[in-house]
């Protein structure tokens, strides 16, 4: 299918290359008029042209911040637990200003509240003057307590971005909200956006690096070395979880056990997840029996959860901006899904010739994003124009 105009481009060409902004509605408008990024001529460094190196070198070196850290255990409907971590900078030096919204961090399904990307986007919300910003760690991440054998899926319920809102929503009179994230955080969002239920506060969404079209994702997320790289350490973790039993997790262990039976535990637990064939059994034995029945397989899980399944049954409710790389490995857009956003007035997608999965290097020596500054420029523009 076709891809958007500088796919055809000369990979090194792609070094210097200013994004494409798409979208038909008041929010792509707004970014289109009013931000500056979007008009500068982006310069990757050569290495970071290799997506799967940029992905690599931005995990291992880009330096943490250290944000100061204060839990919330917030309780979910069927007694499972969300940990939401209010973050500041260390020097405590940020003010908090009533008049912008509180920010709610939805990460990608491997982050927590510790994770470098989680903490450089977090440290630049405060430095913007954004004083209230909540990490959210889904069930079972960072010390959160697993108390019922059910995993965060961005598919009604099973998505705690509700609660969350509901949860802030009650506790600051209705203060403003912003959703932002990246990759699963993004399905999340588009979820919540998409449902009946959003709350009026809710100013919108902005997001980084989503596998829109799932289907489509799940072909390239399941061919090493993409499955090893971004597929596997994620599957793993899940599956230990589900059935290692280790201290702290008993219960949780045990729970899962009885839900999906004997024969079904004993197949689990004999995964390696060495093979991209094992996440589809993880997918169908795991998650989707613990949802209580909400998906018959893989195939159906990936459908009834993709952002682009979403879109093309549902309108936003709010403005969402999307912002993705051209070289994304895990997350193809083509023209036919660009269309189809098009369609929703609240949509707004940015394309990036180069950034790669969560990377978006800008220097390698020390290493730096610049997908930060897109994140906190777009809120800026939501906010003054839908705030």
């Amino acid at each position: 299918m076709a891809r958007v105009s500088f796919q055809k481009t000369h990979f090194l060409l792609k070094r210097w290359a200013v994004p494409e902004i798409f979208g038909k509605g008041p929010i792509a408008a707004a970014i289109k008029g009013q931000s500056r990024f979007s008009k500068k001529l982006v310069k990757t460094p050569l290495p970071a042209l290799n997506p799967m190196f940029a992905f690599g070198y931005r995990t291992k070196y880009e330096e943490s911040p250290h944000l100061k850290t204060s839990r919330t255990i917030l309780d979910l409907y069927d007694g499972g637990a969300i940990g939401i971590d209010k973050m500041e900078l260390p020097n405590g030096n940020q003010t908090t200003d009533v008049n912008k919204p509180i920010i709610l961090i939805f990460p990608g399904g491997n982050e927590n509240t510790f994770s470098t990307k989680v903490q450089t986007l977090c440290s630049s919300y405060l430095k913007a003057g954004y004083g209230d910003i909540y990490m959210c760690n889904y069930r079972g991440r960072c010390n959160t307590p697993f108390r019922t054998p059910q995993f965060t899926i961005p598919y009604g319920r099973f998505n705690e971005v509700g609660a969350a809102v509901t949860y802030f929503s009650e506790k600051y009179g209705d203060r403003p909200i912003l959703l932002a994230g990246d990759c699963f955080g993004g399905y999340c969002i588009v979820d919540y956006l998409t449902g009946d239920e959003v709350r009026s506060n809710v100013v919108g969404g902005v997001c980084h690096s989503v596998q829109w079209n799932a289907e489509s994702a799940n072909k390239t997320l399941l061919v090493d070395p993409n499955y090893s790289l971004y597929v596997k350490p994620w599957a793993k973790y899940t599956k230990n979880l589900l059935v290692t039993g280790r201290k702290g997790n008993e219960e949780f262990t045990k729970q899962v056990y009885e839900k999906i039976g004997k024969e079904r535990f004993a197949i689990l637990s004999s995964l390696s997840m060495e093979q991209p064939y094992d996440v589809h059994q993880l997918y169908t034995i795991g998650l989707s029996s613990l949802a209580d029945g909400a998906f018959k397989n893989a195939a159906d899980y990936l459908t009834k959860t993709s952002p682009h399944k979403k879109i093309e049954n549902y309108s936003l409710a709010k403005p969402l901006v999307v912002i993705n790389a051209d070289d994304d490995p895990t997350a193809p857009i083509d023209m036919d899904d660009i269309t189809l956003m098009e369609k929703d007035p609240n949509m707004c997608l940015w394309m990036f010739a180069c950034g790669g999965h969560c990377s978006y290097v800008k220097h390698l020596f020390p290493v730096h994003n610049f997908i930060d500054e897109v994140m906190v420029e777009c809120t800026d523009i939501m906010v003054n124009n839908f705030g």
